[in-house]
This record gives structure tokens, sequence and C-alpha cells, in this order.
């Protein structure tokens, strides 16, 4: 933003609009150029110094050192002459430092803040190397949003709870053990949670009544819904250490869920626990939505993925996205498409499945066994299929992509109404892949 000479009527036309939409102006430009409007005049300097919000994220490109940086935020933020609602520090590659503490006591004490974002960096991830929040962050009654990264999560004895928070993002974050006990049951209207690479959290027993969204990523000892009448969505991805895995009940005590998204190192621990049913409990049944991110499987994780596909009388949509390791043409990959394949057919006898579904999605498409196999067998068996969507990954070239849609429009479809269609670009796949050399 470059403005030189004296200010024109459209200029003067602009300052002459209510604060609070000069205001809203401000915040939809990068914080640098929001600043540079300071340099105008004393009224644009006025509103600079009172917009409600300060973001300093991937868009803001410091010019001088992390020691210089946050020292200079911080006297920036002491000049103020209104209150900052939304603050967020997330500028890469940031290292804690002690004026970070400062600008937390800044805002926690005046009382209004309702949106904060901490994003640090670390050379390692060792938890002496975090940075331990400052306990004032605690005491922001008016907080509705918290997303923090790299940071040690130690709640005050004090604490009384955040009444108002409903967004809370943990990433690398060291949690207490009593985050169960002591945190959740104090943020009464939380509706969106993740957590992601957490260390600290052995056990996640979730006592959210207003819970609608969960996203877990990492490795837990025991996952508990123990009341979340809301939860409509799960995003799960469970690396190891769960004792006792159970999956068809850990879903069958989400009796509102609708949507879920799952990797398949959840399949394996799940699998690995034995408890593998052929349908969910007939209340449980609202499941419309199952997207399933397939990086590697084994035969613990098979029949957790066809009970998956089978147990859920009421899926509309299911996304598959299969890896390269899980893609290759070798005799394993055509072993596991055809155990699958016998186990789908298998659910199927036992009862009619995907009666109402209507689409079937399969994103970074590479033609491997296993996708062909699962688009021959829901092409043969949902009579209400209406679309079939296929994306090709980038790292097939032309031919290969013809090839599996060749083989694809081969296949019988039990649905008159289902479509195939292709998310296919001539110049993204003009290349020769490995398979071509």
């Amino acid at each position: 933003m470059e403005w030189v000479g004296e200010p024109s009527d459209e200029n003067e036309l602009i300052s002459r609009l209510p604060e609070n939409v000069i205001h809203n102006i401000l915040m939809l430009l990068p914080i640098k150029d929001a600043a540079r409007t300071a340099l105008l005049s004393s009224t644009w300097r006025r509103h600079w110094r009172s917009i409600p919000q300060l973001v300093f994220d991937d868009g803001f490109a410091p010019t001088e050192p992390n020691d210089k940086l946050v020292p200079n935020i911080y006297k920036s933020l002491l000049a103020r002459d209104g209150p900052v609602i939304k603050f967020v520090l997330a500028v890469p590659g940031l290292n804690p430092c002690h004026e970070i503490d400062h600008i937390i006591v800044h805002l926690s004490g005046i009382g209004v803040l309702q949106h904060f974002t901490l994003v640090l960096s670390s050379k390692d991830s060792h938890s002496h190397s975090w940075y331990r929040l400052p306990s004032s962050l605690f005491a922001a009654p008016r907080l509705n949003y918290l997303k923090l990264e790299r940071c040690l999560f130690v709640v005050p004895p004090w604490f009384v709870g955040f009444g108002q928070l409903k967004k809370l993002r943990l990433i690398r974050v060291n949690v207490p053990s009593d985050f169960c006990e002591n945190f959740l049951p104090k943020c009464p209207l939380l509706a969106s949670m993740l957590i992601v690479s957490c260390t600290g959290l052995e056990k996640l027993e979730l006592d959210a009544p207003r819970l609608k969204l969960f996203n877990f990523e990492g490795e837990m000892q025991k996952l508990c819904f123990k009341r979340t009448p809301c939860l409509s969505v799960l995003r799960l991805s469970v690396y190891g250490g769960l004792q006792n895995p159970d999956l068809a009940a850990l879903l069958a005590s989400l009796r509102v869920l609708e949507r879920f998204v799952v990797a398949s190192e959840s399949l394996e621990v799940f699998g690995k626990g034995g408890h593998v049913s052929t349908r969910l409990p007939s209340p449980h049944c609202r499941l419309k939505t199952l997207c399933i991110y397939l990086n590697v499987i084994t035969s613990l994780g098979e029949r957790i993925l066809v009970f998956l596909i089978s147990s859920a009388p009421n899926l509309h949509k299911l996304v598959i996205q299969v890896a390269c390791m899980v893609s290759r043409r070798n005799q394993l990959a055509y072993n596991l498409a055809t155990s699958i394949g016998t186990l789908l057919e298998a659910a199927h006898r036992r009862g009619p499945c995907l009666q109402h579904l209507r689409v079937f999605a399969i994103e970074d498409g590479l033609g491997a066994p296993l996708e062909l196999e699962l688009v021959r067998f829901i092409l043969a068996t949902a009579p209400n299929l209406l679309r079939v969507e296929i994306k090709p990954s980038f790292l097939l070239c032309s031919r290969k992509v013809f090839e599996f849609m060749k083989e694809v429009m081969r296949y019988k479809r039990i649905s008159k109404e289902a479509q195939v269609l292709y998310d296919y670009s001539e110049e993204n796949h003009s290349h020769l892949c490995s398979c071509c050399l």
C-alpha cells in the first residue's frame, strides 16, 4: 500500500466511514499494510491503534530477527488505544522468549480476549525446550478460541474454567495427565477439539456434552467417549499404545456420529484388539460419510476395513485414499485386494450393505489392485449409487490413467444411475511414471 501526495476525495471519503467499518477493512489487510495506514494521518493512526485484531502469521514476513520481533510486537501492543479481542502469534521459526509472557499477561489482564493463537518452533521435541504458558492465560474469561503449538499446558489450581471456550486446538503440546478431570469439565461450551501429537496425556475420557467435532492424532492408552451426546464428526489416527481396542464399542457409544475419518494406522491398532463385529448396533447407524486413508494395511486391519465399509447401513458417501505403499502391483498387493474382496462379498451375503450409498470417491488414485477391487464391489452391490468419483494421482502418467479408466469401465453396475467421473487434467499427467520406464 503506497499513497503519495495530498489525500484525494476518495481517500477522504474512506476516512469518514464509521470506525467499525474502517476496522473491518483494516482487519482484511495483511498486518504490515494495515500498520502503514498509520502514516496517512492522525485519524488513521488512531484507527490502527484501536483495531481489535492483531494477526502475525505466515503472511507476516518479518525483516528483523526473532529476538527483536517479539519485543517490538509487545511495545506496539502497549501503545494501543483499544482492547485486543483476537491475537495470533504464529510467525514461522518463532522461538520462545520472555516477551511472550508479557504479551499474554497484558492480553489476559484486559479481560476481553476472545481468540488466542500461539505457534512456536523448537530445535527438538524434548519437553524442556517447550514454552511454559503463564498462568495468567487461564484468567481470560471470554476466551472462545484457543490454539497452542509446542507449549507446556499447565492448568493452575485456581482455574475456574473457560465458560465461553468453543474451539480448542493443541498441537505438539505437553498436556497434564488430569486434563480430562480438571480442564475439560470447566469448558462447558466446548464444541470442537483437535489434539495432535501431544505428550503427557495417556488416557482420554471425554466428558463434553456440547462437543460436535473431535480430531485426534497420536498415541493413547485409553480412549473413551464417556459423555459426548452431540459428537457428529470424528477424525481418528491412533498410532499405538491403545489398550483393549474395540472399534465397534467405541463407535456404538457415539449415537449421532455422521462423519468418520480414519487412518490405516488406527485400523491396525483396532485390529490387534481382536474385537471385530459384523454390524453396528441398529441405534447407532447414523453414519453417513466415511473417509479411510490407507498408508499401510495388513491382515490385522483388513477385517476392520471391511467392518467399517459394510456395517453402516445409512452410509451416503465413502472416500478412500490409498498411499503408494499399498498401491504397488506385486503379488502381495493382489493378495491383499483379493482377501478384502472376499471378506466384503461374505459381509454382503450376510446382509445387503451400502443400500443407501450415493457417492464413492477415490482420492489420488493410482490404479492399485485394492482400489480396483473396491470400485468393482461397490458398482456391483450399491443399488442407489449415483457417482464414482476418481481423482488420479499426479504420479500416474497419461497411459496409466487411461488404463485405470478402461479397467473401471468394464465393471458391471447394479445402479442404472451410476456414473464414473474422473477429475483428470492432461497437463498434470503428461510425464512418464516409473512403471513406464
